[in-house]
């Protein structure tokens, strides 16, 4: 039985945590924050009308003896925190004022406003954490599937690397290294040889591509469906095209301990991803749809000769396809798109549209 005490604390001592690096708000275990600025409002108004908020619970970790000091990470409450610690720094408006604006008296009542903390008795690197992170977190904000692999699969090799193709994971990371990389921050059960693998090996052009062409919307980055499609993409050109994410889970697991094709497969993403990007494509182009980019990533990986192609020839080709779209091809890339049907529909055009 996990031992817990229930406290209040001062907003501004959880604060000051946070910034003397006492208090990991992102632990490696929790998802990206999703909460939209709509959220971070409402819940900011919570605070500025005293209204009470659920606990905050908090791993207390074990003690340094050295530094006589303790590091304890947010299990769950890291978007509350986070809302908190922006709305501090002025980050967003709440009823057209920035903290910074508001009375002196007003900020007092805020940064003295009662937090109830639920302090758990346990080391934040145990692995029962994961799963009273996963318990708390069934209710308002399910996790999606990919949640749910990201934290059960967090060090299989296979999952690693897809999380650093498209950015999930960055060991070296800017917004991490405002207050340095702590421990906690990183999970601690990725093996160095993959850190040293990633800090070579850094993906330029599909990081491009899946993060600055609007194929996602932020919302769907927070929520992780890029890493999802990163998975499903990484299982294709590894073998072939499969009903929705049927591959993910057999490659997390039989590749957990060592991904030996890493190497080639960024090598494939990579050139593929430069290819799509030399193609000079509008953003409000119709081969931005995921659908499209998903067979234009994996043609390219699995078919290296059509690299050789020119760069204006493939473009000119895409555009007089789409004028004249074949019905059958439209509806594969709208309707029931992760079916292995329609992924191997869209394939068989696009490849016979490039010979």
């Amino acid at each position: 039985m996990t031992k817990y005490q229930v406290r209040s604390k001062e907003l501004i001592d959880l604060v000051n945590e946070i910034k003397n690096k006492r208090l990991i708000m992102s632990p490696y275990f929790q998802r990206n924050l999703v909460w939209r600025q709509v959220h971070k409002v409402d819940f900011i108004k919570t605070i500025l009308l005293g209204y009470p908020f659920p606990q905050i619970f908090i791993a207390k970790g074990n003690i340094d003896l050295e530094t006589m000091t303790t590091t304890s990470c947010i299990v769950d409450g890291q978007q509350r925190m986070n809302s908190i610690f922006e709305y501090i720094r002025d980050k967003y408006q709440v009823d057209g004022k920035y903290f910074s604006d508001l009375d002196s008296l007003i900020k007092e009542r805020f940064l003295k406003y009662q937090i109830p903390i639920i302090d758990l008795d346990i080391d934040n690197e145990d692995p029962r954490i994961i799963e009273i992170f996963q318990r708390l977190n069934r209710t308002f904000y399910a996790l999606s599937t990919v949640e749910k692999l990201s934290t059960e699969y967090a060090s299989s090799e296979f999952m690693l690397f897809s999380k650093s193709m498209c950015k999930e994971i960055d060991f070296q990371d800017d917004d991490l290294m405002e207050f340095d990389i702590l421990p906690l921050q990183l999970d601690p059960n990725i093996p160095q040889s993959f850190v040293d693998w990633a800090l070579v090996n850094k993906s330029k052009f599909y990081q491009k591509l899946i993060l600055e062409k609007k194929i996602f919307t932020s919302y769907q980055l927070t929520r992780q469906v890029h890493l999802m499609f990163t998975i499903n993409v990484v299982s294709t050109v590894f073998s072939d095209y499969f009903n929705r994410n049927d591959f993910a889970s057999r490659y997390l697991d039989e590749y957990a301990e060592n991904f030996a094709e890493k190497d080639k497969i960024f090598n494939q993403l990579e050139s593929s991803a430069k290819k799509i990007l030399d193609l000079k494509l509008k953003e409000s182009s119709y081969w931005y749809n995921k659908a499209n980019v998903f067979t234009l990533i994996c043609l390219f990986a699995k078919k290296q000769s059509f690299l050789e192609i020119d760069s204006q020839i493939i473009k000119e080709k895409l555009l007089t396809f789409y004028e004249n779209l074949p019905e059958e091809y439209r509806i594969a890339a709208k309707e029931g798109v992760n079916n292995k049907k329609e992924r191997l529909i869209r394939a068989k055009y696009l490849e016979e549209l490039l010979k």
